[in-house]
């Protein structure tokens, strides 16, 4: 899809101008966008494409299950930049982030459906998985979209499960996958690497004492990877706040970071869990940025996780530590030059 302006995004499905053209949503919370949530919204992209309109991507900020049972919400797989990127990435022209309150959750499926078509009369395509579910006690399917699209001019189209061999490629699999370490199984279902995004903060400076100065992050992931050492690269990300323009159509609009390029990438050794060589409590994710001098605090980052190396466990003494970590930031030099 030719994209005239970076990806938009709005917060009310009535802020959305089409110019007169129609409308195709994909519908879903896309807390991974992995490749399953990737079928859904290019199957979007293609159907506006046909219709000469645009896609967007529908989806609840915060998640459904953060309102409704917040003791059983799941971690989001993907960081807010990674997420955005990926939907940018796969041509829609902007995401309806609609607000999810105590109230919105009251709303049976009918009106869900009258409030969306009358927000959106240039509706005419909904997109979503197979198994999706909308409205009170999540009470609507895929057939009582598919029975009001037909009443009301726009079509229904689901989504049958991406497969990976004979299993259902799932958000619940791949944070299982993620918990367990298991970044190649978790990068395959999400159709790139796992990333994890945030700041540099002032650490204990333990790693530039043993002669391995590392980046202190303070994540903006909910989920984290299983404590233990990764090969990965390091990116500095910048980002950009898009100003409003004149029109409805820019309201609320912001850029999305740049997409993930590892040849622009440091090499790194990443830590994750807690010092306990040092008695340390505090759980931690440090970056070793191999062959880097610089000066990174404050900067945000992305980590790009590629394999992990192997399990963390207290060691007798200073030197033991250290020659471990000779050793890993070989293996790991390694790995990740065959990986390129």
């Amino acid at each position: 899809m030719l994209r005239i302006q970076p990806m938009l995004i709005v917060t009310d499905i009535q802020n959305v101008d089409t110019q007169g053209g129609p409308l195709v949503l994909a519908m879903g919370c896309f807390d991974g966008v992995h490749l399953g949530h990737q079928k859904v919204i290019s199957t979007a992209v293609d159907q506006a494409e046909k219709l000469g309109g645009e896609a967007w991507v529908y989806t609840f900020n915060p998640h459904p299950a953060k309102v409704l049972v917040p003791h059983k919400a799941p971690r989001l797989i993907s960081a807010e930049p990674c997420r955005l990127r990926q939907m940018e990435a796969l041509g829609v022209q902007g995401i309806i982030e609609t607000p999810f309150t105590l109230e919105f959750a009251k709303l049976s499926p009918e009106a869900f459906l009258k409030d969306l078509i009358a927000r959106a009369p240039s509706l005419a395509g909904v997109v979503c998985g197979q198994d999706w579910s909308f409205g009170c006690r999540a009470a609507g399917n895929f057939q009582t979209l598919e029975k009001f699209g037909k009443a009301h001019g726009f079509t229904a189209t689901a989504i049958a499960p991406v497969m990976d061999g004979e299993y259902k490629i799932s958000s619940t699999t791949i944070r299982k996958a993620i918990i367990n370490g298991d970044i190649p199984m978790a990068s395959k279902l999400l159709g790139r690497p796992f990333s994890l995004f945030g700041k540099v903060v002032e650490g204990k400076k333990i790693g530039r004492e043993l002669g391995y100065p590392t980046a202190n992050i303070d994540p903006d992931n909910e989920l984290l990877p299983g404590n233990g050492v990764y090969a990965a690269y390091t990116l500095p990300q910048t980002s950009e706040v898009k100003n409003q323009e004149s029109g409805i159509r820019n309201q609320e609009s912001k850029l999305s970071p740049a997409p993930c390029s590892l040849t622009a990438g440091y090499p790194s050794a990443v830590f994750i869990g807690t010092r306990k060589t040092f008695g340390c409590q505090q759980h931690v994710i440090e970056s070793y940025l191999l062959d880097f001098d610089g000066d990174l605090y404050g900067k945000t980052l992305e980590v790009v996780l590629i394999e992990k190396t192997r399990d963390i466990h207290p060691f007798p003494s200073r030197e033991a530590l250290i020659e471990q970590i000779k050793k890993d930031v070989a293996r790991i030099r390694d790995l990740l030059s065959r990986h390129r």
